[in-house]
C-alpha cells in the first residue's frame, strides 16, 4: 500500500513538474520574428505580402498558450496567484508601451493635424488603459480618417490580449481542473461562433472587439492545456510543422484584409497551434538565431513601428515613397533595439511596489493632461471644413430601412428628397440652400440609390449588407409613394463600386431578380438599367428628378493637405498649391464619367456637374479663400458645398434641370 502511495506521489510530481515551463522555447522565438517580420512588411507596403497583417493572429495565438500554460501549469502546482501573474504581466508589458506611448505623444503635435491630433488624444487615453481597440471601434464609421493615419492603431491588439489576461486567470482558476481544458474548448467555440456570425453584420466590431478575437488566443490555450495533461506529447512532426510553416506564408502571399478575421485568420491560428507543439529542432546559428533575437525584440518592434508610418503618412499627401518607407523600416529596428536594451530589459524585473504603482499612474495621468491640453490649445483653422460632413445629422446614416425621423426633415414644409449615398449626404447642405420648403435626407454609406441593386466587397459590404441596401432603397421608394408632398428628389452616387476597380477592394454587383439574388461582375449596363428603374418609378409619381454627379476627385486627400498648410504642418504633396490636374482627375474616373456621358446619351435623367465649376485651366480647386472644398479625399465640406451651391446657383439651375 505503501508503495503504490509512494508512486501515485511521484506520477503527481512528475506531472506537476512537467506542466511548468522550465526552459526558453527558441522555436517560439521565431516564430514571433515571423509573425512581427510579416506585420513590418505589410505596414512597409512591401510587394509579396499582402496577407502580412496575419502576424498578429500569430502573435495571438502564441500568446494564448503561453499564458494558459503557465496559470495552468502552476495552478496544477498550486503556485499560482493573481497578484505574481499580474506583476509578471505588467513588467513585461507596461515599461516598453509606456515608453512609446509617451514618445508619440510627444511627437504627435509636431506632425498631427489638429483633427488628427483630435481623434489621436482620445486613443492615447484608449491605449494608456488598454482599452484602445474600443476607441478605435467607435472612431471606424464610414468617413473617419484612414487607419493608416492613426499612430496608436496597432495598440488595439495589445488592448485585446490585456482584456484578455483579465479574464482568463479568473476562468482558470475558479474551474476545476477536470474542466479547463473542456471550457476552454467551450468559450473558444463561441468566440469562433461569434466571429463568423458577426464578420458580415458587423465587420468593424468583430476585427476590434474581444469577443469575436478570443478564439485566437483560444486556440494557443487549447494546445498548451493539452500539453500539460499530455495528451498531446513532444514530438518531432517534422511534415506537419512544414505544412504548418508553409501554410502561414502560403496564406500571407495569397490573401488580403477583406473579410478579416475569416478563414485565412483560422488557418493560420490553427497552423500556429500545430508549430506550439514542442519537438522541433532548432539551430541556434545562423539564421535560427538571427530569428531568435528579433523574436527577443518583438514586442519592442511591434510597439515602435507603426508611430513611424503612421506619421509618415501623415507628412506625405499620397503614397510614401519606397526610399523613405525602407529607412523608416531600417529606423525601427534601430529604436527597437535601443528600447528593447534601455527600457525592455532593465525593467523586466522591477519591484511592483507602492512607489512603482504611483509611478505607472502618474505617467498617463501627465501625458495625457498635456495632450488635452495641447490640443485645446493648437490652431483650428480650417479644421471645420475637415470634418465629417453627414449632411443634416449623423443619424441620417441609415443602416435600416429608411425612416425620415426628425433629424433627417429639415422641414416640415420640405419638397426635396435627397437619395444616395455619402455623396449625397455630402450634397445636403448645398440642395437645402436651393430648397426653401426644406429637404429630406435618406442616404445610406456606399448604397447608391439604384433600385434592386447595390455593390458587394467582403469585407466592408457584404452579401448581407447588400441586401440590406437594396431593402432601403425599397424603403425610399415607399416613403415617396406615401408623401406626395415631396415634388423634387436629387439622386447621387460615387459610382465607383459599381463601375469601377479600386484599390484593397474586390467590388461586384448583387442583383435583385425576383425572389432571387445574383452576383455580377462591376460594368455600366446594369446601373444603367437600375438608374433607369428607379428614374421611372420617380417619374410615375408624378415627381421631378435629377443627378448631381460626384466631385471631381482623384482618390488622394488634398483636403487634408490644405488644413497641414493652413496650420504650418509638414507637407510632402505632388503639387505646392494642393490642387490635382484634370488630366489626372480624366484618367482616374474615366469609368465614372463615361457612364455619366451614357446616361445623358440616353436621355435617362439630367445630370448636373461640377466639373466646370471646380476644375479650370488645366487644373481643379480643392480651396477657395479660407473655405477647404473637400472634407476627405472626395467627399465635399459643409463650407465647401455651400459655396459651390451659391456660386453655380443650385435653386435656379436644379429647377431648370429637373424633369
Amino acid at each position: 500500500m505503501a508503495t503504490r502511495r509512494g508512486e501515485a506521489l511521484m506520477r503527481a510530481q512528475s506531472d506537476v513538474a512537467a506542466a511548468i515551463p522550465k526552459q526558453r522555447r527558441e522555436d517560439i522565438q521565431g516564430l514571433r520574428a515571423v509573425a512581427i517580420l510579416l506585420v513590418l512588411v505589410h505596414h512597409a507596403r512591401l510587394p509579396g505580402f499582402p496577407g502580412g497583417f496575419l502576424g498578429v493572429d500569430l502573435f495571438f495565438v502564441i500568446s494564448g498558450f503561453l499564458m494558459a500554460g503557465l496559470i495552468d501549469g502552476r495552478l496544477t502546482a498550486s503556485s499560482f496567484t493573481l497578484r505574481d501573474f499580474y506583476a509578471r504581466r505588467i513588467r513585461r508589458l507596461f515599461p516598453a508601451a509606456y515608453a512609446t506611448l509617451t514618445a508619440t505623444a510627444l511627437a504627435a503635435p509636431w506632425l498631427l493635424d489638429s483633427v488628427e491630433y483630435g481623434a489621436f488624444v482620445k486613443q492615447l487615453a484608449g491605449a494608456f488603459g488598454f482599452v484602445v481597440n474600443v476607441v478605435l471601434w467607435r472612431q471606424s464609421d464610414y468617413f473617419s480618417t484612414g487607419a493608416e493615419l492613426k499612430p496608436l492603431l496597432h495598440m488595439w491588439s495589445l488592448a485585446v490580449e490585456e482584456q484578455y489576461y483579465l479574464g482568463l486567470p479568473l476562468m482558470l482558476l475558479l474551474t476545476p481542473k477536470r474542466l479547463r481544458l473542456v471550457a476552454m474548448i467551450g468559450l473558444t467555440a463561441l468566440s469562433g461562433a461569434a466571429c463568423v456570425y458577426l464578420l458580415q453584420r458587423a465587420p468593424s466590431a468583430t476585427f476590434y472587439m474581444l469577443p469575436t478575437r478570443a478564439w485566437e488566443l483560444g486556440l494557443g490555450g487549447i494546445v498548451a492545456i493539452l500539453i500539460n495533461r499530455r495528451i498531446v506529447t513532444a514530438a518531432p512532426l517534422t511534415v506537419l510543422r512544414i505544412l504548418g510553416v508553409a501554410a502561414i506564408f502560403v496564406v500571407a502571399m495569397v490573401f488580403d484584409e477583406s473579410g478579416h478575421p475569416g478563414l485565412p485568420a483560422a488557418i493560420v491560428c490553427v497552423a500556429t497551434g500545430l508549430l506550439m507543439i514542442p519537438g522541433a529542432q532548432w539551430q541556434g546559428r545562423g539564421i535560427g538565431h538571427v530569428a531568435s533575437l528579433i523574436g527577443d525584440r518583438s514586442y519592442s518592434l511591434y510597439l515602435v513601428h507603426w508611430p513611424l508610418f503612421a506619421f509618415a503618412n501623415n507628412v506625405f499627401i499620397g503614397p510614401v515613397p519606397l526610399p523613405v518607407r525602407l529607412g523608416l523600416l531600417a529606423l525601427c529596428f534601430v529604436l527597437a533595439e535601443l528600447q528593447y536594451r534601455m527600457v525592455e530589459q532593465p525593467l523586466r524585473h522591477m519591484a511592483i511596489n507602492r512607489r512603482s504603482i504611483a509611478l505607472m499612474l502618474a505617467v498617463p495621468l501627465i501625458v495625457i493632461s498635456a495632450s488635452v491640453l495641447w490640443h485645446r490649445a493648437a490652431p483650428q483653422a480650417g479644421a471645420q471644413d475637415h470634418a465629417p460632413n453627414f449632411g443634416l445629422s449623423e443619424q441620417c446614416v441609415f443602416r435600416g430601412p429608411f425612416d425620415p425621423t426628425p433629424a433627417c426633415v429639415s422641414a416640415a414644409t420640405a419638397d426635396t428628397l435627397v437619395w444616395g449615398d455619402s455623396f449625397a449626404m455630402h450634397l445636403v447642405d448645398g440642395v437645402r440652400e436651393a430648397a426653401p420648403a426644406g429637404v429630406v435626407q435618406s442616404t445610406m454609406s456606399m448604397c447608391g440609390p439604384f433600385l434592386g441593386l447595390s455593390p458587394v466587397d467582403n469585407g466592408i459590404a457584404p452579401p448581407l449588407w447588400a441586401k440590406g441596401c437594396i431593402g432601403f432603397n425599397d424603403s425610399v421608394a415607399a416613403y415617396l409613394r406615401g408623401n406626395p408632398q415631396v415634388k423634387t428628389v436629387v439622386l447621387s452616387s460615387i459610382l465607383i463600386p459599381y463601375l469601377a476597380p479600386e484599390p484593397g477592394k474586390k467590388w461586384r454587383m448583387l442583383e435583385r431578380r425576383g425572389e432571387q439574388f445574383a452576383e455580377l461582375p462591376q460594368g455600366p449596363g446594369p446601373v444603367l438599367a437600375a438608374l433607369g428603374r428607379t428614374v421611372e418609378m420617380i417619374r410615375g409619381l408624378g415627381r421631378k428628378v435629377v443627378l448631381i454627379a460626384p466631385p471631381p476627385s482623384i482618390d488622394v486627400d488634398f483636403s487634408r493637405c490644405q488644413l497641414r498648410h493652413m496650420q504650418g504642418k509638414p507637407v510632402v504633396a505632388s503639387s505646392r498649391d494642393c490642387t490635382f490636374s484634370t488630366a489626372n482627375y480624366a484618367r482616374r474616373r474615366a469609368e465614372v464619367n463615361g457612364f455619366l456621358r451614357a446616361v445623358q446619351a440616353r436621355g435617362i435623367v439630367p445630370v448636373i456637374s461640377l466639373d466646370g465649376t471646380l476644375c479650370h485651366e488645366g487644373i481643379c480647386d480643392t480651396r477657395w479663400g479660407n473655405t477647404i472644398l473637400y472634407a476627405d479625399h472626395g467627399h465635399l465640406s459643409r463650407g465647401g458645398v455651400v459655396a459651390i451651391a451659391k456660386r453655380m446657383d443650385w435653386r435656379n439651375l436644379i429647377a431648370e434641370r429637373t424633369r
